[in-house]
């Protein structure tokens, strides 16, 4: 285990680094009376953010149909909502840190809330096969199996949000709606202004920094999620969730899997669950005129425009508000219409 000689926390992930409160460097904790606190599950009825146990996440896996096992968590009550996002998560680090734990604690207040690390990447186990949109699939399948899911509704997040239609448009009888965040339906290589040269130069980047102590590498990718005037301490909390996601090679392969995509715009016309679109004005990673043509190839999906640049989930209180509302009443009138 490791500890920060500031606030003296406890880690029981030896691969960090850096404290996630306050950015000192961790040491090796060398006494046994100061442990982790356990994981517990978080059960009951809806209740609100307050009411939350925010310290505490049930984690747990499930295993894939090729035999790969996938760390999930799932908390709140009420119809499921699964998050769907593979680029570089990881658990346990996004729960330790408040503007990253919020926007889940709020959707938890409506919602059981599923969040899950795709292979290779988090609390998953690690993997050295080819990333492709079968294995994105495959993982998506094994943590909605785990959990008897029913009339879920997938929150597709960024790239997450073309594995989410996918999966709705092949199980429809299991998904009853959808919501796209900072999605697109064009793939990298389809979008105006994609450059081979620029996209092969970062996968070099990620290959000789993604792994080293100093962010300085990662903070190349981390200034296209978040606008320059975010919290320093967020900006550093996220740099370091990214290297504790994935390791270099990890992280290569699946920045290149994802780039690969051409037009889909055919594949989202197939789309016919009622589907929300929720993207930023100032997306810095996903321009907002790509949220325009998803939400306009998509039969009858609502586009929301957000006052934000930011391109991961929301992590200001007012944007998350905003976003929380959306979607409660997206929910809410689609039941409506299906009830």
């Amino acid at each position: 285990m490791k500890r920060c000689p500031e606030c003296n926390r406890v880690y029981a992930d030896e691969t960090l680094n850096f404290c996630l409160d306050d950015g000192s460097r961790l040491v090796w904790n060398t006494t046994e009376s100061d442990s982790p606190t356990a994981i517990q599950p978080i059960s009951g009825e809806s209740r609100t953010a307050s009411q939350i146990d925010i310290r505490h996440q049930d984690i747990q896996f499930c295993e894939t149909a090729d035999g790969v096992r996938i760390a999930y968590s799932l908390i709140g009550s009420g119809p499921l909502l699964a998050r769907v996002l593979g680029h570089f998560t990881h658990l346990e680090v996004e729960w330790e840190w408040p503007d990253l734990r919020h926007l889940w604690v709020r959707l938890a207040e409506h919602f059981s809330v599923l969040r899950y690390d795709g292979r290779g990447i988090g609390l998953s186990d690690r993997y050295t096969g080819e990333f492709t949109e079968e294995t994105r699939q495959a993982d998506l399948d094994a943590v909605l199996n785990a959990v008897n899911a029913e009339n879920a509704t997938l929150l597709g997040i960024s790239e997450g949000g073309w594995t989410s239609a996918t999966y709705a448009i092949q199980h429809p009888e299991r998904v009853s709606r959808l919501i796209l965040y900072g999605s697109y339906c064009r793939g990298a290589t389809a979008r105006p202004g994609y450059d081979a040269e620029e996209n092969e130069a970062l996968v070099t980047l990620i290959r000789k920094g993604w792994g080293r102590d100093t962010p300085a590498f990662r903070q190349v990718f981390t200034a296209a999620f978040f606008r320059p005037d975010a919290d320093p301490k967020l900006i550093a909390h996220f740099n370091e969730l990214q290297r504790a996601s994935a390791d270099a090679e990890t992280a290569a392969r699946y920045w290149e899997s994802i780039h690969l995509r051409g037009d889909g715009r055919d594949i989202f016309k197939q789309v016919s669950v009622p589907t929300l679109v929720i993207h930023c004005q100032d997306d810095l990673a996903v321009n907002a005129d790509e949220g325009r043509v998803l939400a306009s190839t998509i039969p009858g999906a609502r586009l929301v425009l957000l006052p934000s640049g930011t391109h991961y989930f929301p992590t200001d209180r007012d944007v998350i508000d905003k976003v929380v509302g959306a979607i409660n009443r997206f929910s809410d009138e689609a039941a409506k219409g299906q009830g």
